[in-house]
């Protein structure tokens, strides 16, 4: 090995010189990069790709009365690094291809700190739809995908997956943030319209999924559905509605008024996706900071979004909705709990001064939230220097959980700075409140600091 490096090294020194003036001569005649707001393509323009590194330090501590004793002292310091690649295929001039592959520690299937690889994180394929057919577009775009379907309910805010978090002026998605992305089928229509109307343009788009991000095809596994809209308005005003609805119950075996959510295949957005908050008593892939008041089988969502933003460097962005499900968490012996984390004892009944227990059977019951978010942005400086915030509060409205204490809350207030148009450093103070009905799952809260240092080329 000493011997390959010496020759290595040896061939260096021997062209180094040249090479570097040849190296030179051809940066200055291209660029090795180019703008962020370009594209990188190979092939002629029919392949295209980007590259996205982030680095994250956080110093959180969870509050007093926590699930989990430990998370209450915890050290400050580094996260694993998040690696997204994302490339996208041109096959025809109407139809597309795209693949996200992803290192992301607080992704699925990453099994906590011990799995360092690649996954596929999202892809699919997408047909021009009116391209193919040879229909007249006039501002009208009419989209089929297939594969891998984003379901989410909110609009118009950046989402973090991974180290794809630059479109996300705060750090990390909303404690009541339902999305993902399952197997299914896709249809969006889109039409600009023409300069002095008073709507510019408007998108409704239908899906349907599986609930798995992989293969599910037991029996009486249903079908999830998504039905959205969006108008957008002259002046930087938009709004969307959207509503989702999964039917997963008929899995379900119930015995004595239990049952079992083992081999059951419930919704992903359940959930949300992986905040970038991680504790100690946690595996990296969880989703503790998200409320856990759902079991995601029958579950429902209806979610209202509008954004303003009358400038480049000012948007405000207000999301209200209600979700349900025909189900409600319990323990092993049949009593409702208010999330699937929850104090118990031995005999299975809830017991504040219990140990920790992750819920695994369901009964019937309406479990349910309803929820707000208000999202700010500003730039101080325009492309360099901004400031943000988020404030979301969620009640847990389940049938059979007490209507008290049963209010969690989120805080965050951010700073952005742009090094350059491809570097960007965030840092940001988060708050939650968690209250013993409210289907959070830290148990009483979290708060600290966090950042993330990020690069996409």
């Amino acid at each position: 090995m000493k011997t390959l490096y010496a020759g290595a090294f040896a061939a260096g020194l021997a062209v180094s010189a040249p090479f570097s003036l040849e190296a030179q001569k051809l940066s200055d005649e291209t660029p090795a990069y180019v703008p962020a707001s370009e594209v990188n393509t190979w092939l002629d323009g029919r392949a295209e790709v980007k590259f996205m590194a982030l680095q994250n330090y956080q110093a959180i501590q969870a509050k007093d009365g926590a699930f989990r004793p430990e998370d209450e002292l915890q050290s400050d310091g580094f996260g694993r690094l998040r690696l997204n690649l994302q490339m996208k295929f041109h096959i025809s001039e109407h139809i597309v291809a795209d693949v996200d592959i992803a290192e992301e520690p607080n992704d699925f299937g990453n099994n906590g700190d011990r799995d360092f690889s690649f996954h596929q994180d999202f892809a699919g394929i997408e047909f021009d739809l009116l391209g193919l057919t040879g229909s007249s577009q006039d501002g009208s775009d009419l989209t089929l995908r297939i594969g891998n379907i984003g379901a989410a309910p909110f609009q118009f805010k950046g989402f973090q997956d991974g180290a794809d978090n630059q479109g996300n002026a705060l750090i990390g998605n909303g404690m009541i943030d339902y999305a993902t992305a399952e197997n299914g089928v896709q249809l969006s229509y889109s039409k600009s319209l023409e300069d002095g109307s008073a709507i510019t343009g408007y998108n409704v788009a239908g899906h349907m999924t599986t609930s798995s991000f992989g293969e599910a095809f037991q029996d009486n596994r249903g079908y999830n559905y998504r039905l959205q809209g969006t108008l957008e308005f002259a002046g930087g005003f938009k709004a969307g509605l959207n509503m989702f609805q999964a039917n997963q119950g008929g899995q379900l075996q119930f015995v004595n008024g239990v049952a079992s959510l083992a081999g059951v295949t419930t919704t992903n957005y359940r959930f949300g996706d992986g905040d970038n908050y991680n504790f100690s008593a946690s595996g990296s892939s969880e989703r503790d900071t998200h409320l856990g008041i759902m079991p995601g089988l029958d579950q429902s969502i209806l979610q209202l979004n509008l954004a303003y933003q009358p400038n480049p460097n000012t948007s405000i962005i207000f999301m209200m909705g209600e979700s349900s499900d025909d189900y409600t968490f319990a323990d092993a012996a049949g009593n409702a709990v208010a999330g699937i984390t929850y104090f118990g004892d031995d005999n299975g009944v809830a017991d504040a001064n219990g140990t920790t227990y992750d819920s695994s059977t369901v009964i019937r019951g309406e479990s349910s939230v309803e929820y707000w978010i208000i999202e700010a942005q500003q730039y101080l400086v325009p492309e360099k220097f901004y400031v943000a915030a988020r404030y979301a509060e969620a009640e847990n409205t389940s049938e059979l959980i007490a209507q008290s204490d049963n209010t969690a809350d989120r805080l965050q207030l951010a700073a952005g700075y742009w090094f350059n148009d491809r570097t960007l450093l965030k840092f940001e103070y988060v708050d939650q409140s968690e209250g013993a009905n409210s289907g959070g799952q830290i148990g009483a809260g979290f708060d600290g600091f966090t950042s993330e240092l990020s690069v996409k080329f």
